[in-house]
């Protein structure tokens, strides 16, 4: 999960507002910056002086956390592509090295308990960020790029966070610097020990071509804002001409990368156990070990699917009553565990979504589950009207089924922004039969409400700059994934009228969570070991009632990242362990509400924190 940011007029937040920095008209002096580091003394600015050094390496960055100019610079940021050079490499390693040996010199004794945690935060961070840059390959994988070259037009358009125009000639200027971008994109990729693996390769000419094709932001959404613009015949024929070789030179680039890049030999996308080790301590900050998480991992899943067969033994035969007639289908004590609950499964099936209708349908659900959680006073909600569903933009298409680009930190008033990649589902028919109804619920009670846009809503209120732009990643996904177990257990429904319409719903949240504990068991085994890739695939099936197009999708992802499948679970796990001591705690003065509200509050710090906070 992503997040966005804005400029010093009316209509957004400078980084000079933010960070307290001295404006700037021209270049990036690193030198002031080392001179400004080292002689802050307040954590949270440190915290903004890195967050002024990340946007300055990475301008494309720069409006998903709200933030688009610098002093008297409104569109410093909004109107650069920056360099992915060398030397951008290079200065980025050492502004980071530099300032986490000014953090190090801190002497966290001496302060007080929020800016002890913050300096923790920002530790883990830069450590993180250094390994990034070091030794997991950042600099060599094409996605690095691609991803880059993408936001730098998706930001500006996906949400209205200042007047069209102004956004408009942003676009036109980064459309200016596409050139320099991709030589130096193309620089970095050319050397012949850069060998992408087979899923980076196939995910970043997927990405490319989808950004100039049809229904891509140029050839689409550009000249339908245009349109809508008030400018001149004369600017327009301007801005087309600067957009028109952005395109030229984009397509060339994609030549490029399949005539030079594609044949290469393929990397290896395992990272091994001791990179996958060192990764995981920085990225979860979290109080198990893989080796610990995969135990607790093997343990529920032998527990979650044994739960998943007594419920489906339960009800096979009432809910396929018409099917046992017809001599459809057998009665459950003739069946096998797996048989009886794939039954269920495919019946289900029948009630799904098409690609053309899966955003009507994912807005449907808004009204039963905020009515839901109302009813049953589990948290304040924030207006769903602030949450958008739409389509995939294909520079992120390829990656996850469904993911969230929350508003902006310093941007708290624009809208989420929750998409279905639709271009994905729609390559495989078994990929629509495991969304669905009951779980196009789950989905969106894990994207949105209460999920991920509810907890950012919250976590966007918090006044320290560390917990809320560097959120811990546990935290974030055990959020969505356990508040969506919790809305079940409390007896929600997307089938209140149906006899057995509480055990269906129960079914597939056992589904899903069976998906997170596989999510971190593949993860683990895949990157720590040389566990065949259709092992997996298997266990996702068998085990995990997993349609193939799912399953083959989530191997993908594995290979595409490491750790981050393992959050889900280890941020569920956490949750239910820290509820379990704070009910002890409160006794009778237990509120769901209480709880849910003070865990989503103190911005999307690691679990040492909120264990902290909830048990005081």
């Amino acid at each position: 999960m992503r997040t966005l940011l804005l400029t010093a007029c009316v209509f957004a937040v400078s980084l000079g507002t933010v960070l307290s920095a001295p404006a700037r008209a021209d270049e990036f002096d690193l030198e002031d910056w080392q001179t400004r580091v080292q002689q802050e003394q307040s954590i949270d600015r440190l915290a903004r002086l890195y967050l002024e050094i990340m946007l300055e390496g990475e301008p494309t960055g720069a409006a998903s956390y709200g933030i688009h100019g610098t002093g008297d610079d409104p569109t410093y940021y909004d109107d650069r592509m920056g360099s992915p050079s060398a030397g951008t490499w290079a200065e980025a390693y050492q502004a980071r090295l530099f300032l986490l040996q000014r953090l190090r010199s801190i002497d966290a004794a001496n302060l007080a308990r929020p800016d002890q945690i913050d300096l923790h935060i920002l530790k883990t961070r830069l450590q993180l960020a250094i390994l990034q840059l070091t030794r997991l390959d950042e600099v060599t994988d094409p996605l690095t790029y691609v991803g880059r070259l993408g936001d730098a037009f998706s930001d500006l358009v996906i949400r209205d966070f200042a007047p069209l125009q102004q956004r408009l000639r942003s676009f036109a200027r980064r459309c200016a610097a596409t050139g320099d971008f991709l030589a130096a994109s193309r620089a970095s990729l050319s050397p012949p020990y850069v060998q992408p693996t087979a899923v980076q390769k196939q995910v970043a000419m997927g990405r490319l071509q989808g950004m100039v094709g049809e229904g891509g932001l140029f050839a689409k959404a550009l000249p339908n804002l245009l349109s809508t613009s008030g400018f001149s015949d004369n600017e327009v024929a301007a801005i087309r001409e600067a957009c028109d070789a952005a395109v030229t030179q984009i397509k060339a680039f994609t030549d490029w990368f399949e005539a030079a890049v594609l044949p290469r030999p393929d990397g290896d996308w395992r990272l091994g156990p001791e990179l996958y080790n060192a990764k995981y301590a920085l990225q979860m900050d979290y109080p198990l070990g893989p080796e610990e998480l995969l135990v607790r991992a093997e343990t529920a899943l032998e527990e979650t699917n044994a739960e998943m067969v007594r419920v489906g033994r339960e009800i096979h035969d009432e809910y396929l009553a018409e099917a046992i007639a017809a001599g459809q289908v057998k009665k459950a004590a003739e069946l096998g565990d797996a048989e009886v609950v794939k039954n269920i499964f495919a019946r289900l099936a029948e009630d799904r979504s098409t690609p053309e209708s899966l955003i009507a349908d994912s807005y449907a659900m808004a009204d039963a589950i905020v009515g839901f959680v109302n009813e049953r006073d589990l948290m304040e909600l924030p207006p769903t009207s602030k949450l958008r569903i739409e389509d995939i933009p294909p520079h992120l298409a390829g990656y996850a089924v469904a993911q969230i680009q929350t508003a902006p930190p310093f941007e708290p008033d624009l809208e989420s922004v929750w998409f279905w990649d639709l271009g994905l589902l729609a390559t495989s028919d078994s990929y629509l039969k495991e969304y669905n109804r009951p779980t196009l619920a789950m989905v969106y009670i894990h994207e949105g409400v209460p999920g991920h846009f509810v907890q950012i809503e919250y976590s966007n209120r918090f006044d320290r700059i560390a917990p809320k732009i560097f959120r811990n990643g546990p935290m974030v996904e055990g959020w969505a994934s356990y508040i969506a177990t919790q809305l079940v257990d409390e007896g929600f429904t997307i089938y209140p009228d149906h006899p057995l319409g509480h055990e269906l719903q129960q079914l597939v949240d056992d589904k899903l969570m069976l998906r997170t504990i596989i999510n971190a068991i593949i993860d683990i085994r895949l990157h720590t070991t040389d566990w065949p890739e259709e092992e997996a695939v298997t266990l996702m099936i068998e085990q995990g009632f997993q349609e193939e197009g799912e399953a083959r999708g989530k191997l993908s992802r594995a290979k595409q990242s490491s750790v981050q499948l393992a959050t889900y679970f280890a941020g569920h796990i956490a949750i239910q362990d820290l509820l379990e001591e704070y009910r002890a705690q409160q006794g009778a003065d237990f509120s769901w509400k209480e709880f849910n509200e003070r865990l989503v509050s103190a911005g999307s710090p690691p679990f040492f924190v909120l264990r902290e906070l909830m048990l005081e």
